[in-house]
């Protein structure tokens, strides 16, 4: 018997369950970590396991890289798991550990982060003040992330409850997002961070940082007269809300003491780009050849100690001696399964990323987001022969640096939409959008209907409505705001 969340009733829920083998369980969690967290795992492990050893290889250019062209699968002999283009990745050594993956290539890596700490940590460092379970923990997380760089969110709460169930595979809704938001997020320093809006943000920080009068003066105005405000109508404000030149003044004042760019006040940037350590390098060259390399040069090589064998080798004569033994064979035998569950995680990332390499391959090459073609989990999990909950767990919390920039796997999954009949990403007309207010008259800005108008010229049948959606996503103001 389980009860609802509302606790109305009770309810039978009869499942089927497939029982996981230890190694099976071990490889989804370490498949879900990013690097750095994969990193203190194993560091833990070492820590707790006497018989397991790591240490840096000596030689830093074990194992070397080549070029290799990508080129299409055979469309000959179809199997249940194609082979993928055998991308230049590093070498696996003999026994199956993975090697330092960077074999002479130090000079093209580039440096992430710094010692400060990002806004995102500086967010999620905030959760332990409010009392939260592990479900909400990871939404929240998730909702951090998907701040813009100014700290409002500007992505619809619909969008991340969809979000969320494909890439971490947790079920949510838009009203326990709206709830999060504006109990938790909004109420974290600095204040204003997670509004939805400008309007928001500044109505945020009026009522966190005011009393009285003073607060109940800001926050009409902003909700009551926010059009006012935004065209400056100061005289016409001063008159509605009854202030004399002075008390105009003041609220003047104090206005401008609020900031519109929250996230912008601790070097905040949400770009993906807050003390990232990609997990994945790709490099293109001249000749089109795509060099993938999975990014391990701080990861130590785990073997088992040398001196477990002989250990094992000692007769057992007491009965403390034979628990002894027992508990020795379980720690060696943990060991080496944490070792070949890394090589099986190894082996699981570079798939999944050949595969997205394959299907975005013009991106990777030109770095026009405009290249890229809609793709699903069920389309790289058919490619690989993963399954779908294989590819999500890589695909989440996972960064590839390629020559163009720092990328979440997430983002070349693309949903799909129609020029001229043929399918596109949304991220096409996206860009179009963006392109045509950029060159619009700014005495005589676009409308929601001549964008979609002009939209259509170019081959997309976008609705009115969807102009409005995806102008919201940009941050664009419609168009009576957008007037100098």
């Amino acid at each position: 018997m389980a009860r609802s969340r509302q606790g109305q009733g009770e309810y039978q829920i009869q499942t089927q369950t497939q029982q996981l083998t230890p190694q099976q369980v071990l490889l989804v969690r370490l498949t879900e970590l990013p690097l750095n967290d994969l990193r203190e795992r194993i560091d833990k492990e070492l820590e707790d396991n006497p018989w397991l050893q790591g240490e840096h290889p000596d030689n830093p250019d074990d194992g070397g890289n080549a070029g290799y062209q990508d080129e299409s699968p055979d469309d000959g002999e179809s199997t249940d798991s194609p082979e993928l283009p055998d991308y230049a990745d590093d070498a696996d050594s003999d026994d199956g550990i993975p090697r330092d993956p960077n074999s002479g290539a130090e000079e093209r890596r580039r440096e992430m982060g710094d010692d400060s700490e990002s806004f995102f940590d500086h967010l999620v460092g905030q959760l332990g003040e409010f009392d939260l379970n592990d479900h909400e923990r990871e939404v929240m997380k998730y909702l951090i992330g998907s701040l813009a760089d100014d700290g409002l969110l500007r992505v619809s709460l619909l969008q991340i409850a969809d979000e969320l169930d494909i890439y971490q595979n947790i079920t949510t809704t838009p009203e326990e997002l709206e709830h999060l938001l504006t109990t938790v997020l909004q109420q974290m320093e600095p204040a204003g961070v997670g509004a939805r809006s400008l309007q928001e943000c500044l109505t945020i920080q009026a009522k966190r940082n005011y009393r009285g009068a003073e607060r109940d003066v800001m926050v009409r105005l902003f909700q009551n007269y926010w059009d006012d405000f935004s065209h400056l109508r100061w005289t016409r404000i001063q008159q509605v809300l009854k202030l004399s030149d002075m008390e105009m003044e003041q609220l003047r004042r104090r206005i401008l003491r609020l900031n519109p760019r929250p996230g912008g006040s601790l070097g905040g940037d949400q770009s993906d780009n807050h003390s990232v350590t990609p997990d994945f390098i790709v490099e293109t060259d001249e000749n089109g050849q795509i060099l993938l390399t999975l990014n391990e040069r701080d990861l130590p090589r785990l073997t088992v100690s040398p001196d477990a064998e002989q250990e094992m080798k000692i007769p057992a004569v007491s009965k403390s001696d034979r628990e002894a033994q027992r508990y020795l064979r379980m720690q060696v035998g943990s060991a080496q399964m944490f070792i070949d569950t890394i090589a099986q995680r190894r082996q699981t990332l570079l798939k999944t990323m050949r595969a997205i390499i394959h299907l975005q391959r013009p991106f990777f090459l030109e770095g026009d987001e405009t290249l890229l073609v809609p793709m699903k989990l069920e389309d790289v999990a058919n490619l690989t022969g993963q399954d779908i909950s294989t590819v999500s767990r890589v695909s989440n919390s996972k960064y590839v640096q390629t020559d163009h920039g720092i990328y979440p796997l997430r983002w070349f999954f693309t949903s799909a939409a129609r020029q001229n009949g043929d399918e596109v990403t949304v991220r096409r007309i996206l860009q179009t959008l963006r392109e045509l207010v950029d060159g619009e008259d700014r005495r005589h800005p676009l409308s929601d209907e001549r964008l979609m108008t002009l939209l259509h010229q170019h081959g997309y049948d976008v609705a009115r409505r969807t102009i409005a959606k995806y102008r919201t996503q940009l941050g664009i103001p419609e168009s009576r705001l957008r007037k100098p």
